[in-house]
């Protein structure tokens, strides 16, 4: 809920108005939707432009640049792209765990009738992307058959802040329904990273990282609300998975499920309270003074903080505290450090590389394919209903836009491609060029749509 404040009812400092007339746009523009998918595209321009101009060394000193510590005689270096790829990406999954759990317990996956046509939706662009994957990679001859994952998952911050872009052309049912699908098909991306692209277990670490989440499930169930213990017991565990050789995205995803989804009183004390807090501030209110000089005020706005967070869940308060920074900072830092692809001087060359063309049909071409045929068969035969807003193009359009796979893709592809340096240049350059296609092809359906159809 946005707050309007009028502006008689504004404490300004002297130079406020002429500050915000140029600091508000940035802000607003921070606080839109299509912010997160406008960032993600400069980022990655950035990246393509380094990468193929003379900037290309400076990009690779970038990417590779050391950081790390010593504590002692232990040693923990790792280069730039790794911290963010396996270290400052967890919080994005962490996040992701936490919508999952929310659209589970009261979002769009709470009834399972109203859910089934994205359940379905997603399966459709799950499997036939996986299937024109493997069959482009056959009728090709090609041996790179592990990258079968990577046209699986929808980018939801570019495929949303582009469906923004198109205002009211968009049926509302569509933004809903690319949520819940993308949910559901990053929920079978994180299965197959953690079962299909994992080189070795350590049974050992695997059974400590048990131990650390059992810990966080008690926690959740014995009602501690503690945001420390939570953080604390989440970086323990992914050290632990990180070591167990699954990777340690998983490690997000299963710490944010142990999050309290009920929060420490219920709405009527909410109410209550509130009330009687905003009737005592009313009493000792003096509009001569400021809440500088009425330090009960403050006190009492510090104590309505606290009832508010009281009376909110964990779940829906720190993935509204983590949405912003994630989507604006994490996000883009991936695409930075990850879409820095060296374009082919050899065209032509590009006709036999077999895994550009598998990732990019599987975004271009499986993707719409599959979630119209898995829709299309689910709503005739009455599993699911489709939204009385929504037409068969709508559907097809909406496939078009799962097509952007851009960040999860990318992240499959290096995990599928470690140590084939070609493989995951011809992967990312087919991830760029089906997220594209499908973006162009998404955006003229529902722009060129008629009124009537």
């Amino acid at each position: 809920m946005k707050i309007n404040i009028k502006e008689q009812e504004r404490e300004r400092m002297p130079l406020e108005k002429n500050f915000a007339r140029i600091i508000s746009p940035l802000q607003n523009f921070l606080l839109s939707q299509s912010s997160a998918g406008l960032l993600l595209l400069i980022a990655t321009f950035i990246a393509l432009l380094m990468a193929n101009t003379q900037w290309h060394e400076t990009y690779l000193w970038l990417t590779e640049y050391p950081i790390g510590f010593i504590w002692g005689d232990t040693t923990v270096m790792h280069s730039s792209v790794d911290w963010v790829n396996e270290g400052l990406i967890v919080f994005f999954f962490f996040l992701l765990g936490l919508e999952i759990k929310y659209q589970v317990l009261a979002g769009e996956l709470q009834e399972t009738k109203s859910s089934m046509l994205a359940i379905f939706m997603a399966l459709g662009g799950m499997i036939v992307p996986a299937i024109v994957y493997l069959a482009t990679m056959a009728f090709m001859g090609g041996d790179h058959w592990q990258g079968w994952g990577i046209p699986m998952a929808t980018d939801t911050a570019f495929a949303i802040g582009l469906l923004v872009l198109l205002g009211t052309r968009v049926p509302p049912s569509v933004l809903v329904l690319i949520t819940a699908l993308a949910i559901v098909d990053d929920m079978g991306a994180v299965l197959i990273i953690s079962l299909f692209y994992t080189d070795s277990v350590s049974l050992l670490q695997l059974s400590y990282g048990a131990c650390t989440l059992a810990v966080m499930i008690l926690a959740n169930v014995f009602g501690v609300r503690w945001v420390w213990f939570y953080l604390f017991s989440g970086l323990v565990l992914w050290w632990f998975v990180s070591h167990s050789g699954v990777h340690a995205t998983t490690a997000g995803i299963l710490a944010a499920l142990t999050v309290p989804a009920k929060p420490y009183a219920d709405t009527h004390w909410f109410a209550k309270n509130m009330e009687r807090l905003v009737n005592h501030f009313k009493k000792i209110d003096d509009k001569k003074t400021t809440i500088l000089e009425q330090q009960k005020q403050h006190d009492l706005a510090e104590v309505a903080e606290d009832i508010a967070k009281t009376a909110t869940t964990p779940v829906q308060r720190w993935q509204s505290k983590l949405s912003k920074p994630i989507s604006l900072l994490v996000l883009p830092l991936f695409a930075l450090l990850n879409a820095g692809v060296v374009l082919p001087d050899d065209a032509p060359s590009m006709a036999t590389a077999t895994v550009f063309w598998a990732s990019m049909l599987g975004l271009f071409i499986g993707k719409p394919l599959g979630i119209f045929c898995f829709a299309y068969a689910a709503i005739k035969f009455g599993l699911a209903n489709r939204p009385s807003d929504m037409y068969w193009r709508d559907i097809v359009a909406t496939g078009c836009f799962a097509g952007i796979g851009f960040t999860m893709s990318l992240f499959i592809a290096n995990l599928a491609f470690v140590g084939s340096e070609a493989s995951l240049a011809h992967a990312k350059l087919g991830i760029l060029a089906g997220s594209l296609l499908s973006a162009l092809i998404g955006f003229g359906l529902f722009y060129s749509k008629h009124t009537k159809q």
